[in-house]
């Protein structure tokens, strides 16, 4: 059993809890949104089941595992049978949860959130449902497609009736509206061909992917974080050296390569990260070696069970590459009852354990509150044992990345305007303000001198290309950061 989706299940049912407690769900049912949601989902597993005209043992066993209902396989087949309009029909319509789903986001202004969550439900579950048994085929596939496209055109068509804006008609309004982005893509790509199929899969993910010299020529020429480089590194050491030790068939110990990224803003953190991602694609340790960027906003719901599956989402996004969590910190500063981060930090230290053969979580923010996090929840410390502290850069480090950035937009400093550029670095260093970001600073204060230049620059008759490729003195002098 996959204990993520069993997880997934439950939580959309304390969503059905959730749901009766709006104006959105009828009060006069017979039954709970929960039985209701129940009976929905056991449908949809039929449905797809018949597709091909039987229901197998090892699909009866899956509605068994993850549904709880406790018939034979012979008495979910004559159950199907019996109300063949309700099964046979069901991935043809929207189930009436989903509708009741969809007007509470629209009711509460939640951007469809719930009703995507849902969605996301039904793909996985219907994925899984297909995958237990190895005689599923492309009919089972397309249905379950064409299902989930059907329930994501209805979220999309809610939103643009509720929306506050004012047209003509409903064509006008679909013309003119742009859809929220669509969170939860299809699992499925249906094809008669079977191997073109596997082949569209793979062409999603792929990309322009570096060798391991190339990634570490990459991190070597970045500007400064000498520890941080040499902690990488080590890093890379270690897992080269486990996987001889794998080839040659000698165990290793157990090891958790989820990472404490801390440090000051601008430090290199989100660089390092993504660089990370793709040194471990390049060595096996990662499939895909994307990043994956979340802070506290994208893991956080609103109100009981939204969380664990936001949660959810971003894991699977995140799977076969780098989950970076900016200011994780953020996620336990509050412990209100009505506040979920504490949730959202238990939901992920279970998914970590689950998926740590494909999925890398680096968790970054200040030292002292990630340090705080990290002695919020007793499991955290013994998730994450690889420290990496960025220190902030010198005045030096920083004009090199000043220089840098000017030289990949072709432009060069003249040597007044890097030594004032250099002054101006020196003293921020110095007393450092409260906004003080680093290499933030150092893009802010190279726009701010592109702005300054093309004002310059304007006011002349003619502008040779050496003006136009060299950022000047009047060019900084006057920057305020």
């Amino acid at each position: 059993m996959n204990s993520s989706l069993k997880s997934t299940i439950e939580t959309a049912y304390n969503l059905c809890d959730a749901l009766e407690k709006t104006n959105a769900w009828d009060h006069s049912n017979k039954y709970s949104a929960r039985e209701i949601f129940r009976g929905e989902l056991f449908h949809f597993l039929l449905n797809l089941s018949f597709t091909d005209a039987k229901l197998t043992q090892s699909e009866s066993k899956f509605i068994k595992e993850y549904l709880g209902y406790d018939y034979s396989t012979k008495e979910m087949r004559e159950y199907a049978v019996a109300n063949n309009n309700k099964v046979l029909r069901f991935t043809t319509n929207i189930p009436y949860c989903f509708k009741a789903f969809v007007k509470a986001d629209n009711i509460i202004d939640n951007v469809n959130e719930t009703s995507k969550l849902i969605l996301h439900l039904y793909k996985e579950l219907g994925t899984e449902f297909i995958n237990c048994d190895s005689a599923g085929n492309f009919n089972e596939q397309y249905t379950l497609k064409s299902f989930c496209d059907r329930l994501q055109a209805y979220i999309d068509e809610s939103f643009i009736k509720n929306i506050s804006m004012t047209f003509e008609t409903f064509d006008d309004k679909t013309k003119k509206v742009s859809l929220p982005n669509e969170d939860y893509p299809s699992q499925l790509n249906v094809s008669k061909d079977k191997n073109e199929v596997e082949n569209q899969a793979e062409t999603e993910i792929k990309t322009d992917e570096k060798t391991l010299d190339e990634l570490l020529e990459e991190l070597n020429t970045l500007v400064g974080l000498e520890k941080v480089k040499s902690d990488v590194k080590s890093l890379i050491n270690l897992v080269k050296i486990r996987t001889i030790r794998k080839e040659r068939g000698i165990e290793s110990p157990a090891m958790s390569l989820h990472m404490v990224f801390s440090g000051n803003p601008g430090t290199g953190k989100t660089t390092i990260a993504r660089l990370i991602s793709q040194i471990y694609k390049a060595m096996g340790l990662l499939s895909k070696g994307h990043l994956t960027e979340v802070d506290r906003s994208g893991l956080v719901g609103g109100y009981v069970g939204q969380t664990a599956l936001k949660v959810q989402s971003v894991i699977e996004k995140a799977k076969g590459g780098v989950l970076f969590i900016d200011e994780a910190y953020s996620l336990t500063v509050n412990r209100s009852s009505t506040d979920y981060g504490f949730e959202a930090v238990d939901t992920l230290l279970k998914y970590m354990e689950d998926h740590r053969d494909d999925l890398i979580v680096i968790v970054a923010g200040y030292p002292e509150p990630m340090d705080e996090f990290l002695n919020s929840n007793p499991g955290l410390k013994s998730r994450f044992n690889k420290f990496i502290y960025f220190e902030d850069y010198t005045p030096k480090e920083l004009i090199d990345i000043l220089k840098l950035r000017a030289k990949k937009s072709s432009l060069v400093l003249s040597e007044d305007a890097e030594k004032y550029s250099l002054d101006f670095f020196n003293k921020r260093c110095e007393n450092k303000p409260e906004n003080y970001a680093n290499a933030r600073d150092v893009r802010n204060y190279f726009e701010k001198a592109l702005v300054n230049q093309a004002d310059r620059l304007t006011k002349l008759d003619n502008i040779t290309d050496e003006q136009l490729s060299k950022i000047e003195l009047e060019d900084v002098n006057t920057i305020i950061l």
